[in-house]
């Protein structure tokens, strides 16, 4: 099993985050979903709050709100309407 994943954040204006990330926290519509390396298949509609993330080299997190987060083998990709750095 792989030790990280790929992290993409991004909004219709740019791409904030591509990262190899050992674990992210994501408020999805009910509450918020914690990711590690070889989590299940989800696609789920985003709530509003804080998404953090641990990396290989750093950490991080933004303030996002809207959208849809999917989740595919090692890749994490979260779409959302808006974002800001936290």
């Amino acid at each position: 099993m792989a030790e990280t994943f790929l992290l993409e954040v991004a909004t219709p204006e740019r791409l904030w985050v591509r990262v190899r990330a050992r674990e992210a926290q994501i408020p999805c519509r009910n509450g918020y979903i914690g990711v590690l390396p070889g989590h299940a298949a989800l696609l789920s509609e985003l709530g509003a709050g804080r998404l953090t993330y641990a990396g290989e080299d750093s950490s991080g997190s933004l303030d996002i709100s809207g959208g849809w987060v999917e989740i595919l083998d090692d890749h994490v990709r979260v779409l959302a309407d808006e974002a800001r750095e936290s």
